[in-house]
């Protein structure tokens, strides 16, 4: 994808790649923005288009996601909201072959920078429903701060006001006693989670995820009554592997409550971005594949197998190294102190005097 170039070119160069392109590919996927930059709440156009062999009918997002706009206001992608379509269609071309595609009206309320990591379109035939993820994409979010606004500006006088201060005080003494209960109802609440919490096996994260994958791989991956039972095992070995190593609740997140909790808690500055994007392209398929009743093809069924493997193996690695830079620094702090000046207190190290 190459923002840079026009919209209106961006999609005469996809149609002509997709009319070109030899008919032994099963089928090409795109995903194309309409502006390269927004601010918070900006609408833009994102759009969806895949080029197949004509047999199949191609199904996308808002048919394929439950709770979509069948069912509510809108739906995510990723960061981006999915407020309505603008259009959809599709043209076949005269070499054979099919392009189907379609325009969502969306917006985001990222910071920084949205992204989807991958859209989910379907390709169906006869009841069956194969389903890949299009190439992901991204959006800069511009500043809302004004170009005026750099310099802190003077505090404007207090305004004085020939009322009485009693209402405040008594309106402020409820709101604690309010705010107060509400702490302590918290407290309980906590306190309560962590007496039934069940105590933690002995075996660690790591491995007891390994020996789950490693017997969850010895599964006939060829019998269609065991497709639903293998993903629902296979996202609870991740949850249950990435809840324990980081400590957010994982099992009782959805997908995308998961992704927030990680970035906002101290995972964000521990797990590299592409490791954050693999948690989301598995748990995006594993819910597809649940929710939406699709059929994924054999091959993507093992892929998936191991694309969890190396999500936890990447985790682990990037845990392990965040220990070892902290205990680095804790070894370093206490040689610190040992041989920094310390003036008349005992037990400190002071270098040695030559006698005259």
């Amino acid at each position: 994808m190459t923002l840079r170039m026009s919209y209106p070119k961006m999609l005469l160069w996809m149609a002509f790649s997709l009319a070109v392109a030899p008919l032994a590919i099963a089928q090409q996927y795109e995903t194309h923005l309409s502006v390269d930059s927004v601010t918070v709440g900006d609408r833009f156009e994102l759009t969806v288009v895949v080029g197949h062999d004509g047999v199949r009918e191609a199904v996308f997002p808002h048919d394929l996601i439950p709770d979509s706009l069948h069912g509510a206001a809108f739906f995510a992608l990723g960061d981006f909201e999915i407020l309505g379509v603008r259009g959809e269609g599709g043209r076949d071309w005269p070499g054979g072959g099919r392009i189907d595609s379609v325009i969502y009206e969306a917006t985001t309320f990222a910071l920084d920078t949205a992204r989807v990591a991958g859209i989910p379109v379907g390709l169906a035939q006869n009841g069956d429903t194969l389903t890949a993820l299009s190439p992901p994409a991204f959006l800069r979010i511009g500043s809302l701060v004004p170009d005026d606004a750099a310099e802190i500006q003077e505090l404007a006088e207090l305004a004085t006001f020939d009322r009485s201060w009693w209402p405040w005080v008594l309106g402020l003494l409820a709101l604690a006693g309010v705010l107060y209960g509400l702490w302590r109802w918290r407290q309980q609440q906590e306190e309560e989670v962590v007496e039934n919490e069940p105590s933690e096996p002995a075996i660690p994260p790591y491995q007891e995820a390994l020996e789950r994958l490693s017997s969850l791989q010895k599964e006939d991956f060829a019998d269609p009554g065991r497709i639903k039972p293998f993903y629902v095992e296979l996202t609870d070995i991740l949850r249950t592997y990435v809840g324990r190593r980081t400590h957010v609740p994982a099992l009782e997140s959805t997908t995308r409550e998961l992704l927030d909790r990680l970035r906002s808690s101290s995972s964000g500055t521990v797990l590299p971005d592409d490791v954050m994007n693999e948690i989301d392209n598995v748990l995006t398929h594993s819910d597809l594949v649940k929710f939406a009743d699709l059929r994924p093809i054999l091959e993507q069924t093992r892929e998936m197998v191991d694309q969890t493997r190396t999500v936890i193996e990447g985790t682990e690695s990037a845990y392990r190294e965040e220990e070892l830079r902290r205990e680095r620094e804790r070894r370093a702090a206490i040689e610190a102190a040992q041989y920094a000046p310390t003036g008349d207190k005992k037990g400190a190290l002071q270098p040695e005097t030559e006698e005259v």
